[in-house]
């Protein structure tokens, strides 16, 4: 059972991502613990939207709701300053004829019915196999730094924005079926085309690839004790927005071989019921390929989101004795039983074999 205030902020968000003027608010609303709530979740902008819509009498007291306007017109310079480097880097690498395609961030901003809304992250850029090269480019041209301790990506810091050079989608080092996901993601970029966006020199994955993609980034960050909301919202409108172009029979076809069809599905009852999306953008449209209501499994995910969670470490680099590498193994092996139902549902691996397989790469 979801709580008021819960309930409150999902209809706020339905009421945002909709464009609707309906409200089904009450006067007993705890407008501080909302603003916490949807700060926490990466929502807070979008809530904006909604509550200008609300009668003055149903809106936070006047300071909170000048507090609220503040964060989100920073968010707005965060995203505008966002864009600006990314049309920069965009510009250096076309230069040198590097075309680059860009994930997540600013490719699912513009999904939503204010993109600037959406707060932002890393810019997460994939180059075409010339990661390598760029980078060493950024560092003798540009005279930026750059870190390659991590396999997935190296990363550097762009005027101020950190940049994620991708020389992986996901990280095939923690689970052994990513290396598997990997290979089909690489397969499917090639087969689909990349479509255009509106910075010059900047593509955007094809609808069929981001269907896997992003459905598998959010579980990764569901398994792992982080996802938000907002993930659960950059799924939801992607698929508003791009369900009539997407080959569904690949996407179903790889979501029941990596067994993912269950999350897509708790994911999708999540945005019909909660967030008013429409069911037919989680369908093919000749509805040979479409998503199972699962409400049960649904709620669990809610509440899951909603709940506050112990943090770690990724891995025990940094942690300097053998009695605290003790207590952070402890403490993994403990989450991972919790997290156990989770791992069932987002990666196709035996659980045995899985946490074997995490143990012995996060304890390095």
């Amino acid at each position: 059972m979801l709580s008021p205030k819960i309930t409150h902020l999902l209809e706020l968000i339905k009421a945002s991502i909709t464009c609707t003027n309906e409200s089904t608010l009450t006067e007993a609303i705890n407008w501080p613990a909302i603003f916490h709530i949807s700060k926490r979740q990466g929502v807070s902008a979008l809530l904006l939207d909604a509550i200008e819509k609300l009668p003055s009498e149903q809106r936070p007291p006047k300071a909170l709701l000048l507090q609220w306007i503040g964060h989100a017109a920073m968010i707005e310079r965060m995203y505008a300053k966002h864009e600006q480097q990314i049309t920069s880097l965009a510009q250096f690498l076309k230069q040198r004829d590097i075309p680059m395609l860009l994930l997540k961030g600013y490719g699912c901003s513009l999904c939503y019915p204010r993109p600037e809304h959406r707060p932002t992250g890393d810019i997460d850029i994939y180059l075409f196999g010339r990661q390598n090269e760029v980078d060493t480019f950024v560092e003798e041209e540009l005279g930026i730094n750059v870190h390659r301790e991590y396999h997935k990506h190296s990363t550097f810091c762009y005027h101020g924005v950190e940049v994620e050079n991708h020389a992986k989608f996901i990280d095939d080092v923690s689970h052994k079926s990513n290396i598997r996901f990997e290979q089909t993601l690489m397969q499917v970029l090639q087969k689909h085309e990349c479509l255009s966006s509106p910075i010059d020199n900047v593509l955007l994955p094809s609808p069929t690839f981001n269907a896997l993609f992003l459905l598998r980034h959010t579980g990764e960050h569901f398994a792992s004790n982080e996802i938000t909301l907002r993930h659960v919202l950059d799924v939801g409108t992607f698929f508003t927005n791009n369900s009539s172009t997407i080959d569904w029979q690949t996407v179903f076809d790889i979501y029941a071989e990596e067994r993912m069809l269950d999350f897509f599905n708790a994911i999708a009852t999540i945005c019909v019921e909660y967030l008013g999306m429409n069911a037919a953008c989680f369908a093919s449209d000749d509805r040979h390929y479409v998503y199972h209501y699962d409400l049960p499994l649904a709620n669990q995910m809610l509440s899951d989101i909603f709940k506050e969670k112990e943090s770690l470490p990724m891995s025990t680099t940094g942690i300097d004795t053998a009695c605290k590498k003790i207590t952070y193994a402890i403490g993994k092996t403990r989450r991972w039983w919790r997290n156990r139902w989770k791992y069932k549902i987002v990666y196709n691996e035996n659980l045995i074999e899985s946490f074997w397989w995490l143990a012995r790469n996060r304890m390095k």
